[in-house]
């Protein structure tokens, strides 16, 4: 059978997680749900548990820098050993000497 153009179709079950939110915060959720139904027109203001998901996906969809091309994100440097430090033994060991034990000199 030919491959189909779609393919997988992707995982959208939902996962639920439990939060935790200050006071203030969850006074800032409301107010700002109340803002919404008033601009909306509607009724009632949304659940909050239906407007965070919102929110987080609409601030990471924003978010320049997590959308940043891989290739923009610095190399990690790679760690060096202080000066005037003993190398490693597995180092040592690469640079083919052999590692002195005390008192076999």
């Amino acid at each position: 059978m030919a491959k189909l153009r779609i393919g997988s179709l992707p995982d959208d079950r939902p996962v639920k997680r439990t939060i935790t939110f200050t006071a203030a915060l969850d006074s800032l959720i409301r107010d700002y749900a109340a803002a919404l139904a008033a601009q909306e027109g509607l009724s009632q203001a949304p659940p909050v548990e239906k407007l965070v998901p919102i929110i987080v996906e609409r601030f990471i969809a924003s978010d320049r820098a997590f959308r940043a091309p891989v290739h923009r994100v610095p190399p990690p440097v790679p760690h060096k050993p202080p000066p005037n430090s003993e190398p490693s033994p597995s180092s040592r060991e690469r640079e083919g000497d052999q590692p002195t034990i005390a008192g076999s000199e």
